[in-house]
């Protein structure tokens, strides 16, 4: 029973350290939406990741008319459309980076004929 609370504990403690590497992007606004991206891994990696896209409404309530299209610097100027996750406002896509460093990741939007695009950079430091 000892051994398993001291595994308990130290998995707590481990899990409640900060790892200054995860990349944790600043959300950023268009129209009324706050845009949030994680990835998958958590800490961007040269290779393929995944970007999630995360659109969060001022207003509550579905957002079905939203074009999300991803790009990074590795993937070339040809955008990939987010495929939506259901119609709760996340869209999915992987892509490649080579240089997290100075890489980055920009995201085009498009939602009842207007446009708008973010850039998100891909470095944990360039982030905070």
């Amino acid at each position: 029973m000892r051994r398993f609370l001291f595994s308990l504990c130290a998995l707590l403690l481990a899990s409640c350290s900060a790892d200054d590497s995860v990349w944790l992007a600043a959300p950023q606004s268009w129209q009324d939406l706050t845009m949030r991206v994680e990835t998958r891994p958590e800490q961007v990696r040269p290779g393929m990741n995944e970007f999630l896209i995360i659109a969060a409404r001022q207003q509550r309530g579905f957002i079905n008319n939203l074009l999300v299209e991803v790009r990074t610097d590795s993937s070339g100027s040809m955008w990939k459309q987010a495929m939506p996750d259901g119609a709760l406002g996340v869209f999915r896509r992987a892509l490649p980076v080579k240089d997290v460093q100075h890489g980055h990741l920009y995201v085009r939007l498009t939602r009842n004929g207007e446009h708008g695009e973010l850039i998100f950079p891909l470095s944990a430091e360039a982030a905070r």
